[in-house]
């Protein structure tokens, strides 16, 4: 869709509402709304048969008026979409098979919809078969949601306590060996670096926890430290995705069917915790551990400027085909440009970029990259994620001026977001039937083969509309930010845990919290604090 129509309703709607005193713009819902319901005619990134792969093959549901890659039949004059839904059913013609659902879009109920597309010759009289596609017309943005507290940071500060004070982060106070009384910690470049980003936050605003705080910090960075490969390894600093020690709570399918492998882009997660610890010690052994992780990888980037996904941890080998997203280890090097300096890594940035443009911004292959998820044998398209798509997002729209060929791509990723895994809405007899889920809408799901509300999701989300309207001020973009961020608040508990599973209501089960997800709900959390200001 065309960021000139976009740049332009948000600046009519800017223009006709009068700023509070303070703190974010007026959002005028009605006319957001009216705005949603144009954008939701147009397709998300739509295919064009030869030059660019319908991403869609797999997709159940749809927020934006899809298009879908049917097939030319031989003397066909026009074709006939026939879309029915409950008791409704609406045509158009279009004079291809490709042709987006738009002209009906707006008007086709919510729920489950058949579409057939039957081709015509020039008398009008049907000939081929059918071609027929089943899938869910999604409830689009209909603002205002329900209000929450609008102490953003107030909710932060709360989720950090809670990392601190649950077994999460208080079982490293013994010293610097992870207890897997907190399962996750099977997962220990993911888990053990949140925890420690989680600590540093908490002990840059919470004088009366600094010192604890920074201890368990410092412990779990040990460890991280520990178990990495060693100087000289092909792996060199890279700490492990999967980790097996003492106890049952070990994830013990996981790593068996893992062993000796690791995700490559996880390493990542590690540098920017060191990073994070550095900042606030000015303790030097992690940086430095941190620009090694760094140079490990510019080390072994590929002739084409990608990298694997997954590896053997001690040879480096690749052990499934599938490329790794490079979007973290590209945000890793700018980062240590930008903060601290450090140059050397300019060749290595430039030849990733060029191949995210040449691969997943031009395909949308979005494809699931998760540590507890087996991706062999999936072709493409078939687990799309919406966390992929953010992670790109991020990294393009964190540049101090991205370009506008970047700011409309990001735009296209979010919408993608948008339309596959955000619910804005659902009726009891509409998919997410279950009432538990019912209560935590508006949410996002995380993947394909996971359709469950995640607050890691959500606050990612969120965080790609909060990009949006930094570098556009469309107002939409910023209703519906605040719409996810809000039921991150929505759903926090009294004792400051987000549920990872937003409906997951057991306030004492800390073995059912992703320390990543809490991280990422605490810097969405904290991002619109700012932008609220």
């Amino acid at each position: 869709m065309k960021r000139t129509l976009i740049i332009t309703l948000a600046l009519i709607t800017l223009a006709s509402c009068a700023p509070k005193q303070a703190g974010l713009p007026f959002l005028d819902y009605d006319a957001l709304n009216q705005q949603a319901a144009q954008e939701y005619l147009q397709p998300v990134h739509p295919g064009v048969r030869g030059q660019v792969p319908f991403w869609n093959k797999y997709a159940f549901k749809f927020t934006y008026a899809p298009a879908f890659d049917f097939d030319d039949i031989d003397g066909a004059a026009a074709y006939v979409y026939s879309a029915t839904g409950g008791d409704t059913t609406l045509f158009f013609t279009s004079d291809t098979p490709r042709g987006a659902l738009s002209p009906i879009w707006n008007q086709l109920p919510y729920g489950d919809i058949s579409l057939s597309v039957q081709a015509i010759d020039a008398d009008r009289d049907p000939i081929g078969e059918q071609q027929t596609r089943n899938f869910r017309r999604d409830m689009p943005f209909i603002g205002p949601y329900e209000a929450v507290s609008d102490d953003y940071a107030g909710a932060a500060l709360k989720a950090a306590e809670y990392i601190h004070r649950s077994p999460i982060g208080q079982l490293w106070l013994g010293s610097g060996e992870p207890d897997l009384g907190y399962r996750f910690n099977s997962y220990a470049c993911k888990i053990w670096s949140a925890t420690i980003q989680c600590e540093c936050f908490l002990a840059s605003r919470n004088k009366e926890l600094r010192d604890e705080a920074l201890t368990i910090a410092r412990n779990a960075a040990a460890a991280l430290m520990k178990y990495a490969r060693p100087e000289g390894e092909p792996l060199a600093y890279f700490p492990p995705t999967y980790f097996r020690g003492e106890g049952d709570g070990s994830l013990s399918g996981v790593l068996d069917y893992n062993k000796e492998t690791t995700m490559f882009v996880e390493a990542v997660c590690a540098a920017k915790a060191l990073l994070d610890l550095y900042d606030i010690t000015k303790d030097k052994q992690y940086f430095d551990f941190a620009r090694h992780i760094a140079e490990t990888y510019r080390s072994l980037q590929g002739e084409d400027g990608g990298w694997p996904m997954k590896v053997n941890y001690f040879t480096g080998e690749p052990t499934i085909p599938a490329p790794c997203m490079p979007t973290t280890i590209l945000q890793l090097a700018q980062r240590l440009k930008d903060q601290y300096k450090v140059k050397g890594f300019e060749d290595m940035v430039a030849r990733s970029e060029a191949w995210l443009w040449e691969n997943p911004i031009a395909t949308f292959n979005f494809n699931g990259q998760f540590e507890d998820v087996q991706v062999e044998g999936h072709e493409p398209f078939q687990d799309l994620t919406n966390c992929v798509a953010v992670d790109c997002i991020d990294y393009l729209m964190a540049k101090k001026n991205p370009s506008q060929k970047e700011i409309d791509a990001c735009f296209e990723m979010a919408r993608f977001t948008e339309d596959q895994f955000t619910l804005w809405g659902s009726p009891l007899d509409v998919a997410f039937g279950e009432e538990s889920v019912q209560e935590v809408i508006p949410f996002v799901y995380e993947q394909f083969v996971f359709q469950v509300p995640v607050d890691h999701s959500t606050a990612g989300v969120a965080m790609a509309w909060m990009r949006i309207y930094e570098h556009t001020g469309d107002l939409l973009a910023l209703a519906k930010a605040k719409t996810l961020v809000d039921s991150l608040v929505r759903v926090q508990q009294e004792n400051g845990r987000i549920p990872t599973v937003m409906y997951n209501e057991d306030p004492d089960n800390h073995n059912d919290i992703w320390a990543n997800c809490t991280w990422q709900s605490i810097t969405a959390l904290m991002r619109f604090a700012e932008i609220a200001k």
